[in-house]
């Protein structure tokens, strides 16, 4: 039952085998009540039959003898009115008559109250009647009053009261254990049913981690009915994430491809005359290789739609090294505690856009130091960017992620940095987030989703 979450966490499968296990376990005690009772019941009607049938062999033979007197004109102690103190006795009395049975041995049975039952006044039957103690038991009567010529008879016939409950009793030595039995193979094949039951809705949740890990591009077809409107919803909101990932590559593209002719035609216009220190040429260069950059990731999302996955710790190595060499006259120290071999289902490319904002930010910032840390958090990667810095206030924090913003004016930036890289951390389903640190500095906490088993990082 590995696949059936009994946990404390409240889950669908939980729920369905707790309220079914109650509902089998009342109705299995509600059985047996049943079964109880209808064998009480049985036994009692062949108790009644018995001591009716000796109370209509008595009546059929009573007599009068010559002085008027009641007498019996067969014997009638068969078994089981012949044993004495057996509990099975019959008597037959009037004003000034009494005979009893063998078993009663001379003893007499005290008249219990007999109720009326106007059904029996036409045609009088035996009735039951109040049990009474005798001879430390109690005996289950049965009477009946009748005409003997002109006398009035009651006739009582009387069985002991333990042999109406000891027979449910044994019935319920083996009624317990085969109802117990039952309960157990219900629950059993009910524990059986939510696991088979909930298997596809396990499987969906598997798939959208996949899909979420880049391992499939959206859920197959559903072969259950009840799930078939989830799994489209979720392709749809798939697809269009896709489609906004294409439309923001595009829109990079777009812009890239306006800058092109501009800075082509600054690159032309710079020389050793103008731009001796060659520093102004050297940023053209950078413009211009970021232009390229996201012209050929515009390219290749028309081509493909696939999600590569890409190493975390080159790419991450890779982004230091540039950093420290922009800032190389800060001196910025730079630790770094990555975990080995994970990788983000995120393209290169996008990756360096989105941690590199946040690294540069961190540089800006630092006093002297830049803590990276980079780790598994179930099916996430987590890469916390750490620096010493003065930290920003918490209005600025909430308005960080807003285009054109600048956190600072007097330091060099364009105020999108923080808005491109969100907006690409987002469209892979992940996020970033902004916090002061206790002491002093900004922590910066990016998430991504971590590449499903099987896939191929991209080589740095």
């Amino acid at each position: 039952m590995s696949g059936l979450n009994l946990s404390g966490q409240a889950s669908i499968a939980r729920r369905l085998a707790g309220f079914s296990i109650i509902f089998v376990t009342a109705t299995v005690i509600v059985a047996s009540v049943i079964l109880y009772l209808i064998v009480a019941g049985v036994v009692r009607e062949q108790i009644d039959q018995r001591l009716d049938t000796q109370i209509e062999g008595l009546r059929n033979a009573l007599t009068t003898d010559s002085a008027g007197d009641v007498v019996l004109s067969a014997d009638l102690d068969g078994p089981p009115f012949d044993r004495p103190r057996s509990g099975w006795y019959w008597q037959v009395s009037d004003d000034r008559t009494r005979i009893t049975s063998r078993s009663l041995a001379e003893e007499t049975l005290e008249s219990p109250p007999r109720p009326f039952d106007w059904r029996h006044a036409a045609k009088p039957k035996p009735l039951p009647a109040d049990r009474v103690a005798f001879r430390d038991e109690t005996l289950y009567l049965r009477t009946l009053e009748t005409m003997v010529g002109d006398r009035t008879v009651e006739i009582i016939a009387s069985a002991p009261q333990s042999s109406l409950s000891a027979p449910a009793r044994r019935a319920l030595l083996w009624l317990v254990p085969a109802m117990l039995l039952l309960g157990g193979v219900l629950v059993a094949g009910i524990l059986l049913q939510v696991r088979y039951g909930l298997r596809p809705l396990r499987q969906l949740t598997s798939d959208i981690a996949s899909i979420s890990e880049g391992a499939l591009p959206r859920l197959p077809d559903q072969d259950v009915e009840e799930l078939q409107p989830a799994s489209r919803e979720i392709n749809r909101l798939v697809d269009k994430n896709a489609e906004r990932l294409a439309e923001t590559r595009l829109h990079f593209a777009n812009l890239a491809h306006g800058l092109k002719t501009p800075v082509a035609s600054l690159q032309l216009a710079l020389n050793g005359a103008n731009d001796p220190t060659n520093e102004m040429r050297d940023l053209v260069d950078r413009i211009d290789q970021r232009i390229r950059h996201h012209l050929a990731r515009a390219r290749k999302t028309a081509s493909s739609g696939t999600v590569s996955a890409t190493q975390v710790n080159p790419r991450i190595d890779d982004l230091v090294l540039v950093m420290s060499r922009i800032h190389a006259d800060r001196g910025i120290s730079v630790q770094c505690t990555i975990e080995p071999q994970i990788s983000v289902a995120c393209a290169a490319e996008d990756f360096d856009e989105i941690v590199g904002n946040l690294l540069d930010n961190a540089f800006k910032w630092a006093g002297s130091l830049v803590a990276i840390d980079a780790r598994t958090d179930g099916r996430s990667i987590v890469i916390t960017l750490e620096d010493d810095g003065p930290g920003i206030s918490d209005d600025t924090i909430e308005k960080a992620f807003l285009p054109g913003v600048r956190m600072d004016e007097t330091v060099a930036g364009d105020g999108f940095g923080l808005t491109i890289a969100n907006e690409l951390a987002q469209l892979y389903g992940g996020k970033i987030a902004l916090r002061n640190q206790d002491d002093k500095g900004l922590r910066q906490t990016i998430t991504l989703p971590k590449t499903a088993a099987g896939s191929s990082p991209v080589p740095a």
